[in-house]
């Protein structure tokens, strides 16, 4: 009984207790980094990682006023103890923290899945490569889009940028769309090629899409960046700068739906502001850059334009919003919304392996949704379930001649895999009708892959 009393008693005396759960903390969150270079890491992981800082913070706040109150109450043997003891623990805590961020960092964690895996010899898998300068879609310069969008929004870049950074902003015939023919918009967005019509988080999404040198193309989420062309013979160092370090991203959100925004922050459909920007970084010698994400609309759509530059002037913002006021006031598909012939079925390498990019031509006879199904072909082993419908859904273009195929164009990562071990992987292409007909396969291609690793 007095064993008992003795235990309870040390559990729960403020200091004691407190030193034992960050000493617990500590050596969990160390065991869950040195495991996460032996075992895939999963969400059960996260939780304990971040479940262990938690305990780390609760109990480090009780541990220090527990140590104030010995200094207070003049107990200088306990203080000094528990002053040491804390020393001690600091440092295996740092340890920790440092092992679990250099690892994330820096130590790609293996999940092993590939290990034991071959490529039948009968199995003809199509090796993915890239295509010669198509990894200028990821950190590009602006000279390496080629669709009407693109030029017209890129050609800003090619003045100095000012101080004023006022946004114009017209978009009653989108409005007009949206209100009275939004059938015939959803139709329009779903045919243009240079429109990624797509489900994300329970609501849609049009992200503009850029052509480069004549591949429609998204970049993941559809951001597009430039940073990194080394500078041609004679050219001046602040066009360069000009021209090169931009990133920017056009969606349109069905209803109000702003990506990673407030609803507060609305503007009307039609509209003068001065844009919000935020510095990133930069110095005396190196200026920053200026960030912004203009929202226009109402409660039914609205148009948010991502711009990061080198000035405050508002120099893309203002161009995409002056080429979408044109766009859907003469409302007009381009010549290469459908296309005549096979289904040009071609999966690329992405910025890294296990990210790909695949790109074909199909027409499913109706509306619905396009997305993927991927697996390994020995086991049979679907791939990346939970996240690849999100990242290749897409609603595309149709028609009853069968003979017209629409684009499907979509990046997405696999997940199962390591670095340097490929695969076979059977690549399907699933339809999803509006109609609520049983999904069917459209498509589908055996390629040989790797997995993404973190």
């Amino acid at each position: 009984m007095k064993t008992d009393k003795r235990l309870v008693q040390f559990l729960f005396d403020t200091w004691y207790g407190a030193f034992v759960v960050l000493c617990g903390a500590t050596a969990l969150l160390v065991a869950v980094t040195i495991l996460d270079r032996f075992i895939a890491w999963t969400m059960l992981m996260h939780i304990v990682g971040l479940s262990s800082l938690a305990l780390l913070l609760i109990a480090g706040i009780v541990f220090f006023v527990a140590w104030v109150v010995s200094l207070f109450k003049r107990r200088w043997k306990r203080a000094l103890l528990q002053a040491a003891l804390g020393v001690i623990w600091m440092v295996g805590f740092l340890c920790g923290v440092a092992m679990l961020f250099i690892g994330a960092m820096f130590g790609p964690s293996e999940d092993h899945f590939a290990d034991e895996l071959t490529i039948p010899p009968e199995v003809e898998a199509t090796i993915v490569t890239p295509e010669s300068g198509f990894e200028d879609c990821h950190f590009s310069t602006a000279d390496v889009y080629d669709d009407d969008f693109a030029l017209s929004v890129f050609k800003s870049l090619a003045k100095d940028g000012g101080e004023d950074a006022t946004v114009t902003c017209d978009l009653s015939a989108l409005a007009d769309l949206v209100h009275n023919r939004r059938d015939e918009l959803m139709g329009y967005l779903a045919r243009h090629p240079g429109w990624w019509l797509h489900e994300d988080r329970g609501h849609l999404y049009a992200t503009r899409r850029l052509r480069v040198r004549g591949v429609w193309n998204h970049p993941l989420n559809g951001y597009y960046s430039g940073h990194s062309r080394p500078m041609r013979p004679g050219e001046d160092f602040e066009v360069h700068r000009r021209t090169t370090r931009f990133q920017t991203r056009t969606t349109l959100g069905f209803p109000y739906s702003p990506s990673g925004r407030e609803r507060g922050a609305e503007h009307p459909a039609t509209a003068t502001v001065v844009a919000g920007l935020r510095e990133w970084g930069g110095s005396t010698v190196n200026p920053g850059d200026f960030t912004s994400s203009e929202c226009f609309g109402d409660k039914d759509f609205c148009v948010e334009v991502f711009e990061q530059t080198t000035a405050r002037e508002r120099r893309i913002t203002n161009a995409a919003l002056s080429f979408l006021k044109a766009e859907f006031a003469e409302f007009k598909l381009p010549a290469d919304a459908a296309k005549r012939g096979p289904e040009e079925f071609t999966l690329r390498n992405g910025l890294q392996p296990g990210i790909y990019n695949l790109t074909l031509r199909l027409n499913p006879g109706e509306p619905g949704v396009v997305y993927l199904k991927a697996y390994e072909v020995t086991k049979e082993t679907r791939l990346s379930e939970r996240r690849l419908y999100g990242s290749s859904n897409e609603r595309i273009g149709w028609s009853q001649d069968p003979e017209e195929k629409f684009l499907y164009e979509n990046e997405f990562t696999i997940y199962e895999g390591d670095w340097g071990k490929p695969y076979a992987t059977r690549m399907e292409v699933w339809f999803k009708p509006d109609s609520g007909k049983p999904e069917r396969k459209l498509a589908e291609r055996i390629c040989k892959i790797e997995g993404w690793q973190r």
